[in-house]
């Protein structure tokens, strides 16, 4: 009976220490998720009543040139970010993990970027995209003609692609390594053993082993690429001409601007079944090669 006495005690406690947690998700994310989902529903400008039109607002996205036009430049966006990110992130985990003195500080300096709040990339990068900025002076430098970067819709989502790459880069860049400390030292020098050299090393040991941790990167670039809202709408505002114009930036405008809080919900529940299918199939993907 002590015992069971003693239990209860504990899970009350435990209780206890998880309902903050639990209220916050409750207040933050599912109640604003069900208005969402109650919204989307409706005819809403923030000024007067709801009025249920039923699925109206979802036949209608997939006539709107504009929200069209969003999805290709999120997808454009997604496809041109994460892949290098992907690829980048791994070479400097590895290139870190491989430094004998100095890898903690490398790393470091390296994940700045991450830790930087989105107004001073936005002010940094706009300062170096400049007519007169450095990347232009660098590209004069050597013997080509200035990028209109920001001001072109051929270059404005490549500029804002790089910004992407370096600031996602070094945060993969630590699950990586992370991943790749986890590996037992045994496992290269059985491969030794067997005549493997660093190619067949990263090929049939760390490529392998570090599936899940790929598994775990793609999913959350992808989400985070297509949840991107903060460069975009402080360097280009989705311009020009709507080049730059990502999903969540347009759904911010559709609400907030032109008070259409019924569309801009219906677009925030399609961009979560998107990502929802992306993750889904990528999870599919993985454990089918297993």
């Amino acid at each position: 009976m002590r015992k069971l006495h003693v239990s209860s005690r504990i899970n009350r406690w435990a209780y206890l220490f998880i309902l903050p947690t639990v209220l916050i998700l409750l207040v933050f994310r599912f109640i604003p998720m069900t208005a969402a989902g109650y919204l989307s529903l409706t005819n809403y400008d923030l000024f007067s009543r709801p009025k249920l039109i039923g699925i109206r607002n979802f036949i209608d996205l997939f006539h709107d040139a504009s929200f069209l036009q969003a999805v290709r430049v999120s997808f454009t966006y997604v496809i041109g970010s994460v892949i290098p990110v992907w690829i980048l992130s791994l070479l400097l985990a590895l290139m870190t993990v491989k430094l004998r003195r100095g890898g903690g500080v490398f790393r470091t300096l390296i994940f700045i970027p991450v830790v930087l709040a989105p107004v001073v990339v936005a002010v940094l990068w706009r300062f170096l995209y400049f007519e007169y900025g450095l990347v232009n002076e660098i590209l004069r430098f050597l013997g080509f003609s200035p990028v209109p970067w920001l001001t072109h819709p051929s270059t404005a989502i490549l500029a804002l692609i790089q910004i992407g790459i370096w600031r996602a880069s070094p945060y993969f860049m630590v699950i990586f390594t992370a991943g790749l400390q986890a590996i037992p030292e045994e496992f290269y020098e059985a491969g030794r053993m067997d005549g493997t050299n660093a190619v067949t090393e990263f090929f049939y040991i760390t490529l392998p082993i570090l599936k899940p941790i790929f598994l775990l990167v793609i999913v959350i670039s992808v989400i985070t690429a297509l949840k991107v809202f903060e460069i975009p709408q402080l360097m280009t505002d989705g311009g020009p001409a709507g080049a730059t114009e990502v999903i969540p930036l347009h759904i911010y405008k559709t609400g907030f601007v032109y008070f259409k809080m019924g569309r801009a919900a219906a677009m925030s529940i399609l961009l979560f079944l998107i990502m929802m299918v992306f993750s889904w199939i990528q999870v599919r993907l993985f454990s089918e090669n297993r």
